[in-house]
């Protein structure tokens, strides 16, 4: 692909209701950049020389751009003793620099989602309308107007029992053939927001919340949701055979409690069920007898 097929595409999007999520998509399906000491050029920007000099924020890679330019144009001093110190330099500077930019990154981005979920626990029960940006095989996220993401499970689509194209990126109703894609205008509701996990849980509108048992279930044709609808089944197998268990133990409970107390009577009256040498009653039973 070339970098005008790109830009290209940003120019048809802008200003509509998808240039977000399509921008998005573009941005994460290009390789992530890194800092070289030799030129790569700039594919975004389709220039063949590129170098980074980015004001006011300075970065470290920004300075020693710097450093260099001082040397070439205001110095003018880079003999070949110089030359061959930076050579030297530069390569671990470059990898240094690109791996702390990625933990910056990281980090940057854990920082935003905790604020959004900190933000959205006030919202509880409103509504609003977003864009569905990604689908997966256990839902789908909606993004909103303020770059707020929140998730759709697949167990809360009510309506009907939907399936994970793959292909088309998309969740198809089994009966009605209902579609959810990419790109998508939802109105959504916000039902639970979970600031540890920094996960943000929507519904979409119209769509009753399901049962407790139900929201259990996920999406039907994977090998983890085939586990979970068995241990399901399961369970409420296991709960039948406990109360099959529960009504034998309680029988067998009353016929032990009839034959103990026949054992009892004949043991004198034990019914601690301690050793004949250690109960009392025994004891004075037996010195009865002798008499």
């Amino acid at each position: 692909i070339h970098p005008a097929t790109l830009q290209k595409i940003q120019q048809e999007v802008e200003g509509l209701p998808e240039q977000m999520v399509i921008s998005t998509m573009m941005l994460r399906s290009m390789q992530q950049a890194r800092y070289d000491d030799t030129n790569l050029g700039h594919f975004g920007l389709s220039a063949e020389y590129y170098t980074h000099f980015t004001s006011p924020i300075r970065r470290y890679p920004d300075l020693i751009v710097h450093r260099l330019i001082r040397k070439y144009l205001i110095d003018k001093f880079m003999d070949n003793k110089e030359i061959h110190k930076w050579e030297e330099m530069l390569p671990e500077i470059a990898d240094h620099t690109s791996q702390r930019e990625r933990r910056a990154i990281e980090a940057e981005r854990d920082t935003d989602e905790l604020k959004k979920a900190e933000y959205m626990v006030q919202h509880i029960g409103e509504e609003f309308e977003g864009i569905i940006s990604s689908v997966a095989n256990f839902g789908m996220f909606v993004e909103l107007p303020n770059t707020i993401e929140g998730m759709v499970h697949v167990a809360n689509l009510t309506d009907d029992y939907y399936h994970f194209d793959e292909r088309q990126m998309a969740m198809i109703g089994e009966r009605q053939a209902k579609v959810f894609r990419i790109g998508d205008s939802v109105q959504i509701k916000v039902i639970n927001v979970d600031v540890d996990e920094r996960m943000i849980d929507f519904q979409i509108v119209g769509m009753p919340l399901p049962k407790n048992e139900r929201s259990q279930r996920p999406a039907r044709g994977k090998t983890i949701q085939a586990k979970t609808r068995g241990k399901s089944l399961d369970k409420n197998k296991d709960n039948d055979n406990k109360g099959n268990n529960n009504k034998g133990n309680k029988k067998k409970k009353q016929r032990k409690g009839k034959n103990q107390r026949n054992r009892d009577n004949q043991s004198g009256g034990n019914t601690k069920h301690k050793p004949f040498y250690k109960d009392k009653k025994v004891k004075k039973h037996a010195r009865k007898k002798k008499k």
